[in-house]
């Protein structure tokens, strides 16, 4: 963030009497008087600077110190970070006499961390600005103390201030959550993480308390997968903000939580009131070429072909592309539930250049190669009889509806059959018509053949020509 160079200079010209071997040596000096670790070149540069009587104002960005400059004790500071977690106002006794109150940020600039407290009317006015996750602050005048865990805090009193910065050049010099946010993997030892990336394995639960002081608790949990694919960590938020509406197979980032070790002894993921559940952080995409489009009230459920020729599910709740059989397009999904891709944002959906993604014609399988068992297929076929439903007898002397269809291309030819309720779906069909068949589930014969079988999600439309 700064031009440490630029600063240098400035003191230097500001006081011609030192020279620049003297200066840095002052720099160490306060560096070890501090202790080490705790402040960087930059950052004793302005606490000599302020022994000095030198006010370092190159520019604005270049006076704003980073986390890592703090250290108790330290009055008059001015950081520019990001909002990692807002938390409620809440209030407290004065020593005094009377009822004070306070509103607590966390912020960050990548890896470093600190804590602000706004202190009485200071809370109103952080509370009116209102940041939120991820936004850019400037604190102004804020004053360090050691805080009980013995690291660095900031505090804003009545001198201080805290904005939003809104400047893009200031904004893109500091890491957005997403550089922070991590995969949750194995967890083997205890520690704090910016924002952790998890999908839902059980539903959640909610549930409140009485602590031993007899004021009131909640807590909200639920299971997450995994990293490492064995089982599920459980996640638990004290006293949440909110409560979420989360589903198993969701993906969702929780920020501001850190890993513990429970009393059974299993690691879990704890947060508090300042954890947030974030959707569509870092959104995984998919390429796919559209098959089947249904819309429904609140949803459209699409059917697609990726460049593997896999069939791909798709449930969008907030769809604003027109789409049509045959579109190309790319899904950038939030979760994963039951195999189905769920997306929700207005622009989650978008058509891309249809001549840079292969045609239905090439996504299409050929009869010939329908011999991979239980896989999902689209084939583009020739309806080679009349489709017919039948009452057939079954091996435990019940009966069931049963409906055949043979069908063809210029490859074999191949049997689609459909059970019960299904059967409906090939009944009608005459011979010599074009259909296009998707979904159909390939399933072996005890003679050693296959055949196309129906599912509830199989889709078959006539068509006219290839698309």
């Amino acid at each position: 963030m700064y031009d440490f160079e630029a600063l240098v200079g400035e003191l230097l010209q500001s006081r011609p009497e030192l020279d620049r071997d003297e200066l840095m040596r002052r720099i160490e000096r306060k560096k070890e008087t501090v202790g080490a670790g705790y402040l960087t070149n930059q950052g004793a540069l302005f606490l000599v600077a302020g022994e000095l009587g030198v006010s370092l104002r190159k520019d604005e960005l270049s006076s704003d110190l980073t986390i890592k400059d703090l250290y108790a004790g330290a009055n008059d500071v001015t950081v520019v970070s990001r909002v990692l977690a807002t938390y409620p106002e809440a209030t407290f006794d004065k020593k005094d006499g009377g009822t004070g109150k306070y509103k607590r940020l966390v912020l960050f600039d990548g890896p470093n961390q600190v804590k602000l407290t706004a202190w009485d009317e200071k809370a109103d006015e952080v509370a009116k600005i209102s940041p939120k996750v991820d936004s850019v602050v400037r604190v102004r005048n804020g004053y360090v103390k050691q805080g009980l865990d013995g690291k660095p805090t900031l505090n804003l009193g009545k001198r201080g201030d805290v904005e939003v910065v809104d400047d893009e050049k200031i904004s893109a010099k500091l890491p957005p959550l997403a550089a922070v946010t991590e995969k949750l993997a194995a967890v083997s030892q205890e520690r704090p993480y910016a924002a952790v990336d998890v999908v839902v394995s059980s539903e959640p639960r909610f549930s409140e308390f009485v602590r031993s002081d007899g004021s009131p608790g909640s807590l909200f949990q639920f299971g997450v997968a995994r990293g490492d694919g064995k089982g599920e960590l459980r996640v638990v938020i004290w006293s949440p903000a909110s409560k979420p509406e989360l589903k198993r197979g969701q993906r969702v980032v929780v920020t501001n939580v850190r890993s513990r070790r429970s009393a059974g002894g299993d690691f879990e993921i704890h947060g508090d009131a300042g954890s947030e559940f974030l959707r569509g952080l870092n959104n995984e995409k998919m390429e796919m070429r559209i098959v089947s489009v249904e819309r429904r009230s609140n949803a459209t459920d699409i059917l697609g072909l990726d460049r593997g020729r896999k069939m791909v599910e798709v449930e969008s709740s907030g769809q604003a592309v027109s789409l049509s059989v045959g579109n190309a397009i790319v899904v950038a999904y939030e979760s994963e539930l039951d195999g189905r891709l769920l997306c929700s944002g207005p622009d989650s959906i978008q058509l891309i250049d249809d001549g840079a993604f292969p045609s239905m014609e090439e996504l299409a399988t050929k009869l010939k190669d329908a011999k991979v068992d239980e896989s999902r297929i689209v084939v583009e076929v020739i309806a080679l009889s009349r489709g017919t439903v039948d009452e057939v007898n079954l091996k435990d002397g019940s009966t069931a509806k049963k409906g055949e269809l043979v069908i063809g291309d210029d490859t074999d030819e191949i049997k689609l059959v459909a059970w019960r309720g299904l059967a409906g779906k090939v009944d009608g069909f005459q011979p010599g018509e074009r259909l296009r068949i998707a979904g159909a589930v390939v399933k072996p014969t005890r003679t050693g053949g296959h055949v196309l079988e129906v599912s509830g999600r199989t889709v078959i439309e006539r068509i006219r020509s290839r698309s």
